[in-house]
């Protein structure tokens, strides 16, 4: 297994928490490589994968035709944001029943991350991209053309972590040429923060940000997490796994609301973390955090009880 290959995070936990039954819908929120796709599919499971990367989707036919053409597996290239109005549709048409889990894996690729054309990476020299969708029109280099320094501070400590926010912003503003590329940024940051002392490239913090602004992924959270409880079937479950603090805070406060407004329960007080084991093989995996929420009984059943 090399540095460059993608290695899905917390597959067993996830499938086992989704609770799979045999030929029961269920929602890949977030289809990547097609890790957990797979596995659902593996315990009898039928799924909807959606993903907003082309070239994923592309990959995605691939090598799970043999699941496509039987009706087992249907790939949307859409944005989990929408999942309500995708879903609906394949109501609609008949092609679904009830839903009876989603699963949302926040986290990135390698593939993506190291993909030297893509803007993600700051090992090589490509524009300054960042788009997992390509039919989004802002990039990462017009965020750092068009935001004022102030508001670039904000965006690299809070999204990104960076203790460096201030002084990377004012440098970005103040460069005498636009910083266009991977490489103009990386060595811009290198300046200030200094060469590599750990394993974290001191870039890492403000790629990050930029990348999570791009694709405005907390937004997405925020929108997807109520689409998915809303389209899920009773005692229906949703699993997240989140490898960003800001990610995982949206999941746990969303949860506990739901929990405290009646919706379910919350299966994870403290979330579910990768065994050391797995943190040995990959790396990658050691911030991911998974959570689990059940949607509760209709309102009419609660009614019916008490």
């Amino acid at each position: 297994m090399t540095a460059n290959t993608h290695i899905t995070v917390l597959l067993e936990e996830a499938t086992k928490a989704l609770l799979v039954k045999k030929d029961h819908w269920y929602i890949d929120a977030t289809f990547g490589k097609g890790g957990h796709t797979q596995k659902i599919l593996n315990a009898g499971g039928k799924v909807i994968a959606f993903d907003i990367d082309k070239a994923a989707i592309s990959s995605g036919k691939e090598i799970f035709a043999s699941s496509i053409v039987p009706g087992n597996l249907i790939l949307i290239r859409e944005n989990f944001a929408q999942i309500f109005p995708v879903i609906q549709s394949l109501k609609e048409d008949r092609q679904i029943n009830e839903i009876d889990g989603v699963l949302f894996d926040f986290g990135t690729s390698t593939e993506q991350l190291k993909s030297e054309d893509r803007g993600f990476s700051f090992d090589g020299d490509s524009p300054l991209d960042m788009r997992m969708d390509d039919r989004l029109g802002v990039q990462a280099k017009d965020l750092l053309a068009l935001i004022p320094a102030d508001q670039l501070e904000e965006l690299f400590r809070d999204l990104g972590g960076e203790t460096d926010a201030r002084k990377i912003a004012r440098a970005i503003k103040s460069s005498p040429v636009p910083i266009t590329t991977t490489k103009q940024l990386s060595n811009l940051i290198l300046k200030i923060s200094g060469k590599q002392k750990g394993k974290l490239h001191p870039a890492t913090k403000v790629f990050q940000a930029l990348r999570i602004a791009v694709n405005t992924e907390l937004e997405n959270i925020m929108m997807g997490l109520p689409q998915a409880l809303e389209i899920l079937a009773q005692k229906g479950r949703i699993v997240t796994i989140a490898f960003h603090e800001g990610e995982d805070r949206e999941v746990k406060t969303t949860f506990k609301l739901w929990e405290a407004e009646n919706k379910g329960e919350n299966l994870t007080k403290k979330p579910v973390v990768p065994t050391a084991e797995e943190i040995k093989n990959n790396p990658r995996s050691r911030s991911a955090k998974m959570r689990i929420f059940e949607k509760n009984t209709s309102d009419q059943q609660k009614n019916e009880i008490e």
